[in-house]
């Protein structure tokens, strides 16, 4: 949920994460994969592998530049980055404890919405 109540769609990851730094303090880039796969249909029976090309009431208009961002569905990994501020580790254990600040989109749903920021 971001800052005012809107919620959008977020998968957390550091999937294919580089980081670089000390012990106290590293961070670096990483991928984010939609959180819907090329499998999932939406309510339209529109998918990226799978389903309809268009919505089934709209097979006039389904190649109209309006539908187009809402037909054709994708799934390209975004990218977000990520700061670990270490205070304590406990080497017995392997936790680690301080402030860790992420910054990456939020899904666009298949392309079909604009992602926004989100900081967790």
């Amino acid at each position: 949920q971001l800052p005012g109540g809107e919620r959008v769609p977020f998968l957390f990851t550091v999937k294919e994460l580089d980081a670089k730094g000390s012990l106290a303090s590293f961070g670096g880039d990483f991928t984010v994969p939609s959180y819907r796969g090329s499998s999932f249909l939406d309510p339209k029976g529109r998918g990226g592998s799978l389903g309809r090309d268009a919505a089934k009431a709209l097979p006039a208009a389904s190649t109209a530049d309006e539908y187009e961002k809402e037909n054709i569905k994708e799934t390209t990994p975004l990218a977000g980055s990520i700061v670990f501020n270490t205070a304590k580790v406990d080497a017995t254990t392997g936790e680690i404890a301080g402030i860790f600040e992420s910054i990456q989109r939020s899904d666009p749903s298949l392309s079909s919405k604009a992602p926004k920021d989100v900081k967790s």
